[in-house]
C-alpha cells in the first residue's frame, strides 16, 4: 500500500489499487434520527432506543488514473466515535469501494469512507465552499471490493499531478 503526495501510484493494468483523483460534482448532508425497531441490537441504538444516522453522501466521477477516468461513484462519508479503533488489531482500513454496485444506481462503484464525528461541521463547511477533489489510497483489491487506506481532499489540482489527470 502506497501513501505519497509526490505524484500518482504507477497503474495501468485496469485495477483500482493505488491512487485515484475523483472530482466532486454533487453532495448532499443527510441526517434520520427514528426510533428503534425491536430488531436493532441495543449496541446500535442512540441513547437506548433511537436510530440516528448522520454523513454525507457524494457524487463524484474518476478523473485520474485514465483508465479509470470518468467512472461514476457514489461515495458515503461516515462518522465514527471513540469507541472505533484503528491499527492491526482492529479496523485496517478507513473506508472501502464496493466494485459492483447495484445497478438501479446507476454508479460504475459505490463506497464508505470513515471520518471522526468531530470533524463533521468542517467536512460541511469546506464541501460547501472549497473541496472539488478527493484523492484515495486504494490496497487489497478482490472481485467485489478494494480497502481504503487513506483520503484527502483538495480544492484543487495540485501541479505534480496535472500531466496525470489530464493525459489522453
Amino acid at each position: 500500500m502506497q501513501i505519497d503526495d509526490d505524484g500518482p501510484s504507477p497503474q495501468g493494468d485496469g485495477s483500482l489499487e493505488g491512487r485515484l483523483l475523483i472530482e466532486i460534482k454533487a453532495w448532499e448532508g443527510n441526517l434520520h434520527l427514528g426510533l428503534s425497531s425491536e430488531l436493532t441490537p441495543l449496541e446500535y441504538r442512540f441513547q437506548g432506543g433511537l436510530d440516528y444516522v448522520r454523513g454525507f453522501d457524494l457524487d463524484c466521477r474518476v478523473v485520474a488514473p485514465k483508465h479509470q477516468r470518468g467512472r461514476l461513484i457514489r461515495l458515503r462519508l461516515s462518522p465514527f466515535g471513540p469507541e472505533m479503533r484503528f491499527g492491526p488489531e482492529e479496523l485496517d482500513e478507513v473506508g472501502q469501494l464496493n466494485l459492483n454496485p447495484p445497478e438501479s444506481l446507476n454508479v460504475d462503484l459505490m463506497g464508505t469512507l470513515f471520518f471522526p464525528e468531530a470533524a463533521m461541521s468542517a467536512i460541511a463547511t469546506c464541501l460547501s465552499t472549497c473541496w472539488k477533489y478527493l484523492h484515495l489510497w486504494t490496497f487489497d483489491e478482490r472481485d467485489d471490493r478494494a480497502g481504503v487506506s487513506a483520503f484527502s481532499f483538495s480544492s484543487s489540482i495540485h501541479k505534480n499531478l496535472e500531466a496525470w489527470a489530464t493525459s489522453d
